[in-house]
């Protein structure tokens, strides 16, 4: 059973399982502030629409918090002199090594956004707490991969890696909220709630899907060190394959923007919108899985 538990497959699921959670609290922290529509807070459809948020954010809390010590159980058997004597390893794991102060920060980023998205998610400071929980949380994946252990401009490639981060729940996890909060409830744009929350999204999107090209450029330079590891190491090619998923996102998504939105607008048809957005949603779950293999395989300069 172990040996199942910390297997190189089991380690990618929970690496995209941890990835995918921070970018739905990055996301559903960006729609209660910027995405939502403004509705009175004491209308049903507001009520409703926080009610899914916060459904949402406590699954992907209880989530989270399950993968946080199977990932602690998989890195201590990585160290251990077999999987079945993990927990001895656990200490220096945990206090001895850079991807236990990710461990760490991840931890403290849980309990606070968790805390927070207990109370009331109308209240400033539960949305302040949260905010800040989902930064800590996008800060520990570079402590855990290739950025803390970049041979120059560590401190850069920290930086970002969390940007990389924080831009792909704005775009991807916010998408999953408003399909969660919006799209999977709204009949009809009668009260202008999904071409407002659209229209909401639409520039955040946009900005960050350049935060994310920009953030990948750079770490993409950082890494591969020439232009030929590209096509010819394990780590360029496997970032090929997440360029061309993520081409597929942008793309999808300018259509949502530039046809889908309009034609929303004009007919009334959630139907189409809901649709794309569901595909738009699957690449971006085959790109977090992309993302996962990528951050633990061995970077050319390793080989």
């Amino acid at each position: 059973m172990i040996d199942a538990l910390v297997s190189a497959a089991a380690q990618a699921v929970a690496r995209a399982l941890t990835l995918g959670g921070i970018m739905i609290v990055v996301g559903a922290t960006l729609f209660l502030v910027r995405v939502a529509p403004r509705l009175p807070p004491h209308t049903r459809e507001a009520q409703q629409e926080r009610a899914r948020v916060r459904a949402l954010l406590r699954a992907t809390f209880v989530g989270l918090a399950v993968v946080a010590g199977w990932r602690l159980v998989q890195q201590s058997a990585a160290f251990a002199d077999s999987p079945a004597a993990w927990s001895s390893m656990v200490t220096v794991v945990l206090f001895k090594m850079t991807w236990g102060t990710g461990w760490w920060i991840g931890a403290a980023g849980l309990l606070l956004a968790g805390a927070a998205a207990m109370l009331r998610l109308e209240n400033r400071a539960a949305i302040a707490a949260l905010g800040a929980g989902a930064l800590l949380l996008a800060v520990s994946p570079a402590f855990m991969g290739h950025a803390i252990g970049a041979e120059q401009f560590t401190v850069q490639a920290v930086v970002a890696d969390t940007m990389h981060v924080l831009a792909a729940g704005a775009w991807l996890g916010t998408l999953v909220a408003i399909a969660v909060a919006t799209l999977a409830s709204s009949q009809r744009p009668t009260s202008g709630s999904v071409v407002s929350a659209l229209e909401r999204f639409s520039p955040v999107a946009l900005a960050s899907a350049l935060v994310v090209a920009f953030t990948g450029a750079f770490a993409s330079w950082l890494h591969l060190q020439t232009l030929a590891a590209l096509w010819t190491s394990v780590y360029g090619r496997t970032l090929l394959i997440k360029l061309a998923i993520l081409g597929g996102v942008a793309a999808l998504g300018a259509y949502n923007w530039r046809v889908a939105t309009p034609r929303l607008r004009a007919t009334g048809d959630v139907g189409a919108i809901r649709r794309s957005a569901l595909i738009e949603l699957a690449l971006a779950l085959a790109l977090v899985g992309v993302t996962a293999v990528l951050v633990a395989t061995p970077l050319p300069g390793e080989m």
